[in-house]
């Protein structure tokens, strides 16, 4: 089977990550259509070739190698929010801008996912990871998710069936996810968008914006917060290269000019490994690890 036309090779993937670190991926491509989605994936299947979705690029760390398979970006395919029918019912595609469709709500004036306002990335990554802040996560008001499966047909997957827990969607792995549906209540668009501005200026006062991250690194442990214990455990403020543990909130860390995934995967280790030795807390990773081997993922 011949390599679609669309396929890049030796693409840079640094650029297009909110950490703006990573090596090249040895395919890429960013599909215009379903049609092209499908042709791509069968592709890499039939070439025995390891393949990655990527969406806006804010969730993950790439290896300074880069990715040895087939990146498949998603980020403006996908993108369609559509229009909300009378009863608050919608239609939105894996490929949009959380954060551009939770102001479309607000404006609307429909509730239901205005806390996950601020939070980077695109609905389908929202959806793998059951995305969520302020106690409200996204799969409260999903009602199915449309997926592409293993064997190429396209399924519509009840939200009771995949499982949905904190930060996890079991039964969304080894899927592409091409939309979710969700059900919204009206509410007064003032109220609504007056509370996104709230949610927004305490992301602004709480977290390091101002540099390259990818959000989160470690998930929130069971009764306690993951950035207490690396604060507790004297970690603020601490460097490897250009990456640093932040000063203000240190759940992240931070690319403070030309940080390598290197220096950040020796923090991440630094901080899951201190924390479990000073509190017998065993932090669990939120960030995702592309390309590293398996020995360079030991530890994190």
């Amino acid at each position: 089977m011949d390599r679609p036309p669309e396929i890049q090779q030796n693409v840079p993937l640094g650029p297009m990550t909110a950490y703006r670190i990573g090596g090249p991926a040895k395919y890429y491509v960013r599909p215009v259509n379903r049609e092209s989605l499908l042709r791509v994936l069968r592709w890499a299947k039939a070439q025995n070739l390891p393949y990655f979705i990527m969406g806006a690029g804010t969730n993950l760390l790439v290896s300074d190698r880069g990715y040895p398979g087939l990146v498949i970006h998603l980020r403006g395919f996908l993108g369609d929010m559509g229009e909300p029918t009378p009863y608050g019912e919608w239609q939105v595609g894996a490929g949009t801008l959380l954060n551009a469709w939770v102001r479309r709500t607000a404006w609307r004036g429909f509730k239901g996912v205005e806390a996950l306002i601020g939070i980077p990335g695109t609905v389908g990554g929202a959806l793998l990871m059951n995305a969520g802040a302020f106690s409200q996560e996204i799969c409260e008001q999903l009602i199915s998710v449309e997926v592409i499966r293993d064997d190429m047909e396209i399924e519509e997957l009840k939200v009771d069936s995949i499982g949905f827990s904190y930060r996890s969607a079991p039964g969304l792995k080894g899927k592409v996810i091409l939309s979710g549906r969700f059900q919204l209540e009206s509410d007064d668009p003032t109220v609504l968008l007056n509370h996104l501005r709230e949610i927004i200026a305490m992301r602004r006062d709480r977290q390091p914006l101002q540099w390259p991250s990818c959000g989160s690194v470690f998930k929130r442990p069971e009764g306690d917060y993951a950035g207490r214990l690396i604060e507790a455990a004297d970690l603020k403020g601490l460097r490897c290269g250009d990456a640093q543990i932040a000063e203000q909130h240190a759940n992240f860390i931070i690319n403070c000019g030309k940080a390598k995934a290197a220096d950040v995967l020796e923090l991440i280790k630094t901080a899951k490994r201190r924390v479990l030795d000073s509190f017998g807390v065993e932090l669990d990773r939120e960030v995702i690890l592309v390309g590293f081997t398996e020995e360079e993922l030991e530890g994190t």
